[in-house]
């Protein structure tokens, strides 16, 4: 293999890295903003798990992808045009956001934040869309940008959480009012929550330039192309890390594709095939998609407003350093052996537990009112984070160096699929088993 000349990949893999922040950018910026606004809508600390449930319906855009690859058998290169559309909406709705975030209507009798809701679904769609369409869009270049990728993703929370950082989130304190009752006051950060998602659409805008400069060049491409959508169609070889099978799978469908690599190949059952190691890390993608990205999200009010809003605030804003933070260490150690990363999932899961009860246990948090309990649970969620985030940069390591453009797709669809199941069941914790309970700043409890 011709070596690619030390200057074009560092050109290269600058302009992916700025394409893929725009990866998760509008969504990871939203949440960065819970610690100041939901205090000011009408849904209060629920508004997490509404936001992650919305959210997660924008998984349509991946069942429309699904469609596109079904009948379309790998002929059509969708990704190019998908990808110009998720970058240029996310600019434009973010723009639109920044002035009508606060706006509520009335139905049915009471208010609700729609403008928030309704625009951040647009967000969500284009970000859970990319999930599937921006990694196999980089399968037309060589491997080694595929660590730019993940650390563009990584990026794509990091700019967010720097500007949280420069934004601040103010002080809570109780005054008293007229009748002598103490209320909850939070003084304004150093600027606007509209500021905020301006300063997302330039960055946003800076992504779509960089796709596009991407499509125009072609330094760093695989001298031949042998993806799943090329427009010569030589099937390479499949999905699973086995050895090799009949032409005619390539015309199937990708579900067929994993039954006839399971059936044919040393005559593997469903059964041996979950059990093996990619199965095995095809669940692990799933379940690590449940806890990070669709629960873990939606529980955040309950688990860190009972210590204070800096609290929740701080935190929220240091676990988004965690992903990038993992993805430069899978640079260095981007594959373990799987002993390690089932006991990495185990930690993991015990983390996410501990937030979990923190929740439940709300407005009595464990050791609510003492310092240690604050450094505790700030502590268990940031490692949650780089725990389960690791793995998730391990797991797409495994799955582009064994199994390329499909392996690939499917890791985006396990995440999508993982990520609904999880905002799914905490939505219905908190909206209709009442599971969670908020915590008054200015009521005194007996915890």
């Amino acid at each position: 293999m011709m070596r690619i000349p030390r200057c074009s990949t560092i050109c290269v893999s600058t302009l992916v890295i700025l394409f893929v922040v725009g990866s998760w950018l509008n969504l990871s910026g939203v949440w960065i903003e819970f610690p100041l606004i939901v205090d000011q809508l009408p849904e209060g600390w629920g508004l997490p798990a509404r936001m992650g449930l919305i959210s997660n319906l924008a998984n349509i855009g991946v069942v429309i992808v699904a469609f596109i690859r079904r009948f379309s058998h790998g002929r059509v290169t969708y990704e190019v045009p998908v990808n110009i559309f998720i970058l240029t909406t996310g600019t434009v709705v973010l723009i639109i956001l920044a002035f009508v975030w606060h706006k509520t209507t009335w139905i049915n009798g009471s208010e609700h934040s729609t403008y928030l809701m309704g625009f951040s679904l647009s967000l969500s769609l284009v970000d859970c869309t990319s999930s599937v369409t921006f990694l196999p869009f980089l399968d037309r270049y060589e491997p080694i940008y595929l660590n730019a990728y993940f650390f563009g993703e990584a990026l794509s929370s990091l700019f967010p959480a720097l500007l949280g950082i420069a934004q601040g989130v103010g002080q809570t304190s109780c005054i008293k009012n007229q009748n002598g009752t103490l209320v909850e006051y939070n003084s304004p950060p150093r600027f606007s929550v509209r500021v905020y998602f301006l300063a997302l659409a330039v960055i946003m805008l800076a992504s779509l330039l960089s796709f596009i400069t991407l499509c125009l060049i072609r330094t760093g491409r695989r001298k031949e192309k042998s993806s799943i959508d090329s427009s010569n169609i030589k099937v390479r070889a499949p999905v699973v890390e086995l050895s090799t099978i009949d032409d005619k799978v390539s015309t199937n469908l990708e579900v067929d594709t994993f039954r006839n690599i399971i059936s044919d190949e040393y005559s593997m059952t469903m059964k041996e095939f979950w059990i093996s190691k990619h199965g095995i890390y095809l669940f692990l993608c799933f379940w690590t998609s449940i806890l990070i990205i669709g629960a873990s999200p939606s529980l955040q009010s309950y688990s860190l407003y009972p210590y204070s809003i800096e609290v929740y605030h701080h935190t929220i804003v240091a676990c988004q350093f965690a992903y990038p933070l993992m993805s430069l260490l899978g640079v260095f150690i981007p594959h373990l052996r799987s002993r390690y990363v089932y006991l990495l999932t185990i930690i993991g899961t015990g983390l996410f537990v501990y937030t979990f009860i923190s929740a439940k246990l709300s407005p009595c948090s464990p050791l609510v009112d003492q310092l240690i309990g604050k450094i505790l649970i700030s502590l268990g969620w940031v490692l949650k984070y780089c725990v389960l985030y690791f793995i998730r940069v391990l797991l797409g390591n495994y799955f582009g160096r064994k199994s390329g453009h499909r392996g690939l797709f499917w890791f985006g669809v396990l995440t999508q699929i993982g990520s609904l199941i999880g905002a799914l069941a905490i939505y219905i914790f908190t909206d209709h088993l009442n599971l969670f309970h908020e915590r008054k700043i200015c009521v005194s409890y007996l915890c």
